[in-house]
Parts: structure tokens; sequence; C-alpha cells
């Protein structure tokens, strides 16, 4: 194992020099900042991935912030290692089923070892281990996988002496999966399902009984219903407006079976980070696609629970995999497509796989030797076919990682539907000074996807860096920002053009112009969930002209009721920096009352309202003083 995992890391190599790419600078935004004002607390409890923030996730970033964001190797590094930690843990629990199967030695040895090296090796992870923020999904990972051994060996224990002590270390174990894993990433919750499932196909058998059907029942099953139950409940708000719980479902039964396409049979022209081109199916008809997939999924769902007996691991794989796509990859209105889901869901699969190798070779002590001997030599012959198909296709893809610029350009010939994978090429060109490249690339979205402000905000962005990039004209720019459709780019693109602006880059944009341009997002109705952010981009604007009294007046735009607390406190600056200190103060006590109870908001950022708030008191108390004199 030692070998196979210097091996792994040898291969692994050309990734570690890759970049940040996508959602690792909105992630990651502000740890700089933290880290040099010595306040990584406020950084830790302020994720915007999700309500809960994820702070055990961004602890492990806020460790690592002297890098940001200069140097991504480390953050890799630590990915990295985290994998390979998972992989020894998956060891360990294959390693434990193989023992309460009571299997001879070498078959748990092989069971284990064989999983290890499949999972550890395998292409689709590529994305999960290498996209720095998806550490997120590692470290879950970790916390679920703990949560599982913690449960087999307590099993496996009681077993053989049966005692409540091992009910207690099993439940301990699942407490820490779900405080810790869920505040790394909340799918941590579906743990406790995926276990249930390898309770019921593979355990049971041999080691169940009612007491733990009641603790699989109440420590595994119950947590994620609950879950899964308050979440339909709250439909409402986890719908997005492009597609509906019942078109998700319907695309995401597509999407599921391009995932198992892609665990058994990874090719490199398969596996790609930019699937933000994947079709939405409205009706089951619509397509022959969507009646194929969800055919299939009935049909093996079936096909599992009738040979769930002969056919345990076969069973156990598949809805291992199913329950562990329950919270992305069903009704709610996440994004469609992501590799980095099937971290998880995939070594069910693989388990499944080798799992079923092994025991159709332990039922063979019955058949002749010619028999025995051609079933070993096609066991092993499929076993090594996946191992080594995997290493090479793993060698293959992970040179792709080793630049954003190798990432995009592969990403254009094997996503040619994705709009991001564009975008995030032309950034990449731009990035390195190639602005011709850049300036073709923009051209090609403004034909296949037209009507995106980002395309747009992209092209000015460029301008600024060439002046030979020609602009669209001024009223088709101020058409495209006041009515465009929504594009996750445009923000970023803004914000970039304003640091050039600060630093005295692109003066043929005036500042009047750029705050002209962004009170029409500001305006844009398909930008509201970014409202608050291009208003903040506008008060940032008229502050750094030192219009003081403006930048207040920005901030009004956005209504405080649905104002977070970073916001508030920025409000409140600029009304100080404006001279307004009562409304400062008066605008701080809101805040105060607001967000004092939501101690996740608050602990983070309570030093810095009320030392806000002291140099504000401080100020009109000089004020007053000099009055008096």
């Amino acid at each position: 194992m030692i070998l196979i995992t210097i091996v792994y890391y040898w291969i692994s190599l050309p990734g570690l020099a890759g970049g940040f790419i996508l959602d690792d600078q909105p992630n990651l935004e502000g740890l700089d900042q933290a880290y040099a004002n010595h306040q990584l607390s406020q950084f830790i409890f302020s994720g915007i991935a999700s309500e809960l923030g994820r702070p055990i996730s961004l602890f492990s970033f806020a460790l690592q912030a002297e890098h940001w964001p200069s140097n991504p190797y480390p953050f890799k590094l630590a990915s990295l290692c985290i994998h390979i930690a998972n992989a020894y843990l998956v060891y360990v629990c294959c390693y434990l089923i193989g023992q309460i199967k009571n299997w001879p030695q070498r078959s748990i040895f092989l069971f284990a070892g064989t999983v290890f090296s499949l999972w550890l090796f395998h292409p689709l992870n590529i994305s999960t281990v290498f996209y720095v923020v998806q550490r997120m999904v590692l470290l879950a990972g970790f916390f679920s996988l703990l949560g599982v051994i913690s449960f087999l060996w307590s099993i496996k224990h009681y077993q053989q002496r049966p005692s409540k002590f091992y009910l207690v270390i099993a439940t301990l174990g699942m407490a820490i999966t779900y405080v810790l894993g869920i505040l790394s990433k909340e799918n941590a919750i579906l743990t406790g399902l995926m276990l249930s499932v390898l309770y019921v196909f593979l355990l049971r058998k041999q080691c169940g009984n009612k007491l733990w059907d009641a603790w699989v029942i109440i420590f595994g099953i119950l947590p994620s219903l609950l879950v899964l139950g308050y979440l339909c409940l709250h439909i409402a708000q986890h719908t997005r407006p492009d597609f509906g719980p019942f078109e998700r479902l319907l695309t995401e039964s597509v999407i599921l079976q391009d995932y198992l396409d892609k665990i058994l049979l990874p090719t490199p022209r398969k596996l790609n980070i930019f699937n933000d081109g994947f079709p939405v199916y409205k009706n089951l008809f619509d397509s022959t696609a969507t009646i194929i997939s969800v055919s299939f999924w009935l049909a093996l769902s079936a096909l599992a629970l009738i040979l769930r007996k002969r056919a345990a691991f076969f069973a156990f794989g598949v809805f291992w995999f199913l329950s562990g796509h329950l919270l992305e990859s069903s009704i709610f209105g996440l994004e469609l497509y992501f590799e980095h889901r099937n971290y998880l869901p995939s070594l069910g699969i693989l388990i499944g796989i080798v799992g079923t190798v092994i025991e159709l070779n332990l039922k063979a002590i019955d058949f002749s030797n010619t028999t025995k001997k051609w079933l070993n030599y096609a066991s092993t012959g499929l076993l090594f076919s996946l191992a080594t198909g995997y290493v090479l296709i793993y060698g293959a893809e992970i040179s792709t990682w080793r630049s954003p610029g190798a990432l995009a350009i592969s990403a254009l010939t094997e996503r040619p539907e994705s709009i991001r994978a564009y975008q995030d090429a032309a950034s990449s060109f731009t990035n390195a000074g190639d602005f011709a490249h850049a300036s073709l690339i923009l051209q090609s979205v403004e034909k296949k996807w037209p009507g995106f402000p980002g395309t747009y905000s992209q092209i000015i962005l460029l301008h600024c860096f060439d002046k030979h990039v020609t602009l669209p004209n001024h009223s088709a720019i101020e058409q495209r920002l006041a009515s465009g459709r929504f594009d996750r780019g445009t923000i970023d693109a803004w914000h970039q053009i304003l640091d050039l602006k600060k630093n005295g880059i692109c003066p043929d944009l005036t500042w009047a112009y750029y705050q002209e341009l962004v009170e029409l997002l500001i305006n844009n109705k398909n930008y509201g969930s970014q409202k608050d952010d291009f208003v903040v981009l506008l008060a940032l604007s008229f502050n750094a002209n030192r219009q003081f009294n403006e930048a207040a007046a920005a901030l009004d735009k956005f209504p405080e009721n649905r104002a977070t607390l970073d916001f508030l406190i920025l409000k409140a600056q600029f009304y100080a920096m404006a001279g307004k200190k009562q409304e400062s103060l008066h605008i701080l006590e809101r805040a105060k009352n607001k967000f004092s109870n939501n101690l996740k908001v608050w602990l983070p950022r309570q030093d810095q309202l009320e030392r806000l708030q002291k140099q504000v008191l401080d100020s009109v108390k000089t004020e007053q003083g000099k009055v008096e004199r």
C-alpha cells in the first residue's frame, strides 16, 4: 500500500502545479485580509456556501492563509493528503467488512487492497482533489468514513462479545460524523443512510439483531430522513427559476446514468469539470434519454432488491450510490451537474464490483478445478484491467490540471456546449496576457450564447488591458446590462475592473460611466440574488474617489432588512466617513439588534462592530469638545 501511495503521489505531481479556479475565489475571498488583520475567526464563520457556513472546512483553509491568493500549491497538497488519508480509511472499512463476513485472510487483503487502489486512482476523483474549494467534500468524506469505521468496529466486536459499550462507541462515532462532517459540508448527513444500506445488505445476515436494527433506524435512517423531510417541507426556498423539483429529478435521472458511466468506464473525453451545458428535461416523454434513464433506474433498483440475497454486494452498490446522491442529485434546486458529487457514492459501486468478484470466487469451492481456474483468471483479469485502466486514465487526465490554461483549453474541445468553459478560457488567456485569443473566445461566446451581460463585462475588462479590443457601442452595452440574463461571471469581471481602476488602469472607462453601468446591473431583475454585491461595488467605486456621501447613499439602495451584518458594518463605516456619525451609530445599533442572537454571524464580527462603534463615539465626543471650547 505504501508503494501504491508513492506511485499515486508521483503521478499526481502535475495536478499540484495547477492554479485556483472557478469557485475558489468567491469562497476564499478575504482570506488574505483576515490573515493580515488577525481576523481569521471572522473568515472561518463567514462561509457563503450554505447557511451553516462550513466552518470546519474554512478552518482548514485558514491554517494556510499566508499562501492565499498567490500560491495554490500548499492548498492542493493538503487536499491530496486528505484524499490519501481517506483511501486508507476506505481500506480499514473494507478490511472490517471482510472480517465480519468471515472471509479468509487472503480474500480480505485482496478485497481491501483492491478497493483502496481503485478508489485512490479513480479519475473521477481528480476534480474533487485538485479543485481547491472541494476540500469541503474531502473533509466531509473523512468524517463520514470515520463514522462508518466506528460502526463496523463496534458491530464486529459486539458480534464476538455483546456489550452496550460497543453501541456507545458506534453512537459517538456517528455523533462526530454528523457534527464535524456536516460543518465541513452538509451532505455528510447522508452518512447514516449509506451506513444503513451497508448494514441491511451486507452485515445484517451475519450480526444483525433487534438492538442493532433499532440503532440503525435511530442513528442511521432517522437523521437523514428528518433533514430531507425538512428540506421537502421548505422546498420553495430550495427551488430555482430555471427548473422545478420534478424537472430537476427527471434531469438528474439522466445525469446519474452519466455519472455511473464515468465511474465504470472513465475516459479523458468524458471527464471534465465544466458540465453547465447539460440540458434540462421538462417532461418524461420529451426525449428518449429520460425514458431510458428512468426505466434504467427503476429496473436496476428492482433487480437489486430481487437479488439482494444472492448478489448482496451488487444490491449494496446500487443503493449506496443512490443514497449518496439523495441530497445533491434529487429535487433540490442546486446546479445540475458536478463530478465531485460522486466522491463517496462512487465508493459503493467499486465495493460492489470487487465484493461480488470475491464472493463469487469463494462460492466456487464446489465447482470443478477447471471452472475455478477460469473463474479465477476472469476475476483477476477484470480487476487488473480496471486498475490498469484507472491508473492510465488518471495519468492522462491529471496533465490537464497542470495549469488553469491547460484545463480551460481541454474544456473548449471536450465541452463545446459549456459557456463557463469558454468564459474560463477567456479569463485564462487574459491572465496570461494573450488578449488576442481571449478576445476571439469572447466573440465565440457572444455568437453561441447571445444576451449574457458577463460576455460584455469581460470584453470591457479585456479592453482595459488592450485598447485594440473592440467594444460594443454604448447603447448595446447599456441595454445588455439592464436586461440581460443572469451570468455568474459578471460580478467577477466588475470586481476586477474596479481593482484595475483603483490602480490607475483603464482610464478610458471613467468612474462616472463605471458607476452608471453598475447601477444598470443593480436594477436588472435577473441579478436580484446579487443586488447587494453590486451595491457594494458601487459604494466602493465612490469611496475610491473619496466621495463618501455618495458611497453612503449607494448602500441605501439595498434594504437593511435583507442586508448581511458585513453589509451593515460597511454602511456604518461609510456613513461615519461621510460625517454622518449619529446615523452611523444608529446603523450599528440596528445591526446589533438584528444579529446579536445569531451567534454564528455575530461572534466573529462582534469585535469589529464594537471597535467601529467606539471609534465613531470617540469622534463624536472629540467634535463636541471642540464645540464647547
